[in-house]
């Protein structure tokens, strides 16, 4: 007698089914070795609510005895594959090519957060947006819909260079020669005024702003590029995977990495030494809220994380 055991990551909170195999079997008992209730079907489903080693026990027609030992592991939250929406475009397109972006999604979607991996940030929030790559290389498209972070779906797409269009060579043939240099000469008179001199005159000049409004232009001008929490925690993510550096953040934090960071809610540090601490980790961002200035530059930070050390996710 024996049964199998169906599990993909054998891990906390998953589904696990169990399918005995015995031949001629009439009746069956499962103790699935946590104190559960027991389960007397030939194919059962069973999910573990904590880690550890555990014995499964199968007793088939009251009598025959089978176990075998499973190691349930605590991978942290299990991530449901049905609620990750499914991006829809080519996988091949050419630079300045107008691409289109499609998705499929089981659920109602009412918001949606497009990153086009040439920008570092999310570069769209429409349902269907429309997109012209400037720079050939593999490309990772992002979508979050609903603000649902956990389940962001991801796509390569390899942009092509732009087809150089050969020209004709000149040839002896092809060539024209220059006009004889009599015919650009103007017939014999008196001097006249040159029109262009009255137009040059009446051309208005560019006005002048005055003091305050030429600040009010310049604050604007300084001010610092747009960015979600949820579009940050995904540069932080990449940091954590070393792939991106503090440097990436640049444009939204106006060039300081001095300003502080307030982590899992007892430590406190600057930008870049948190940066430095992340890299190489694993990390499940639980948290994140920004605080800008009034040029809309990132001045503080206030995250809650955890690391997964081993097979256990702890808070760092």
């Amino acid at each position: 007698m024996s049964f199998i055991i169906e599990a993909q990551k054998k891990q906390v909170g998953e589904v696990i089914e169990f399918y005995d195999k015995t031949p001629n079997a009439k009746s069956w008992k499962w103790d699935f070795g946590d104190n559960s209730p027991k389960e007397f079907e030939k194919s059962v489903l069973h999910k573990y609510t904590k880690a550890g080693i555990y014995t499964i026990s199968l007793q088939v027609n009251g009598s025959c005895t089978y176990e075998k030992i499973i190691e349930i592991r605590d991978l942290g939250k299990i991530i449901d594959t049905l609620k990750i929406p499914k991006i829809i475009t080519p996988t091949v397109v050419v630079v300045g090519q107008p691409v289109e972006f499609y998705y499929s999604y089981r659920s109602e979607a009412f918001a949606w957060e497009w990153s086009f991996g040439e920008t570092g940030q999310m570069d769209n929030t429409s349902e269907f947006p429309v997109y012209s790559y400037s720079t050939p290389g593999v490309k990772t498209i992002t979508l979050v819909i609903n603000g649902d972070m956990p389940h962001i779906a991801s796509k390569n797409i390899y942009v092509k260079p732009r087809q150089l269009i050969k020209t004709k060579k000149d040839t002896i043939k092809s060539y024209v020669y220059e006009k004889a240099p009599k015919l650009f000469e103007l017939p014999p008179g008196n001097p006249q005024k040159d029109p262009l001199e009255d137009l040059l005159r009446n051309i208005h000049g560019v006005p002048v702003l005055n003091p305050l409004e030429k600040k009010i232009k310049q604050a604007e001008e300084s001010k610092a590029p747009d960015i979600s929490e949820n579009q940050f925690q995904i540069l932080l993510l990449e940091v954590a995977k070393q792939s991106k550096t503090k440097e990436d953040f640049i444009q939204y934090t106006c060039g300081s990495y001095d300003f502080p960071v307030i982590k899992n809610n007892n430590k406190i540090m600057t930008f870049a030494e948190f940066c430095n601490q992340l890299q190489n980790k694993k990390i499940k961002i639980e948290a994140l809220r920004l605080t800008k200035d009034n040029k809309n530059c990132i001045a503080g930070l206030t995250i809650t994380y955890k690391v997964k050390k081993a097979f256990i996710w702890t808070y760092d």
